[in-house]
C-alpha cells in the first residue's frame, strides 16, 4: 500500500499542482508533499532490506516478528504522511501549524492565498500595473490571440508568479485546461 502513495508522491513532486474539488495548490507546498508521501515506502524498503536481516539473522521466528513491526510501523507512517501531505495541501480551516520547515512552506502557501486587498508578502516584488513604467514597444503580432502564463508572463515583462497572483485577485482573466491556464491577450491589453 505504501507504493500507491510512493507513486502518488512522485507525481506530486514532478507536476508541482494538484487540484481536487475545490482544493487547488501549487508550488512548493505540492513538491513537499509528495516528499512526504514518498518516506513510508523508502523507509519500508531500507527496514526490510537491511535491518532486518541484520537484527533477525537467519532466525525465522525473528524475522517474521521483525516484519510484523515494520509493517505496523508503515502503517503508522503511511498515515502521518497522508495526514502531513492533507495539510500542506488543503490547509484546512483551523489546522495545526506544522512545525520547522514545513511551518514554512505553509505560512508562505497561506500567504499567497490571502484576500484581493489584503498587502502582498515581503519576499515578492510588488508590482503595481497601474503605475506607467516606459516599456519598449511590443511586437504584438508575435505573441498568440491565446497565451500560456509563460507566455503571458513575457508580455506583461514580469515574472509567472506575478501572473498567478494577478488571476488569484480576479484582476486578470484566464481559463484553466488540465494544469495549464490560457490567457486570452485581449486579457493583458486592458490591465497595461
Amino acid at each position: 500500500m505504501s507504493f500507491v502513495l510512493l507513486i502518488i508522491g512522485i507525481v506530486l513532486f514532478y507536476m508541482g499542482r494538484i487540484q481536487i474539488g475545490p482544493v487547488h495548490a501549487e508550488g512548493r507546498q505540492v513538491k513537499a508533499a509528495g516528499i512526504i508521501l514518498t518516506l513510508p515506502a523508502m523507509i519500508t524498503l531500507l527496514l526490510l532490506n537491511f535491518f532486518v536481516p541484520l537484527i533477525a539473522g537467519p532466525n525465522f521466528d525473528a524475522v517474521m516478528t521483525a516484519v510484523g513491526v515494520v509493517s505496523l510501523l508503515e502503517l503508522i507512517g503511511m498515515l502521518a504522511a497522508t495526514a502531513l501531505a492533507y495539510i500542506l495541501i488543503a490547509d484546512p480551516p483551523g489546522g495545526p501549524h506544522l512545525p520547522g520547515v514545513l511551518g514554512e512552506i505553509q505560512d508562505e502557501a497561506r500567504s499567497r492565498r490571502k484576500s484581493p486587498g489584503s498587502r502582498p508578502p515581503q519576499s515578492r516584488p510588488n508590482f503595481n500595473l497601474s503605475v506607467p513604467v516606459p516599456r519598449p514597444r511590443l511586437n504584438r503580432e508575435s505573441f498568440p490571440a491565446v497565451m500560456t502564463l509563460k507566455e503571458a508572463a513575457r508580455y506583461l515583462r514580469t515574472s509567472e508568479t506575478e501572473v498567478l497572483r494577478l488571476i488569484d485577485e480576479g484582476k486578470l482573466a484566464a481559463s484553466r485546461d488540465n494544469f495549464t491556464y490560457k490567457i486570452a491577450r485581449s486579457q493583458l491589453d486592458e490591465l497595461r
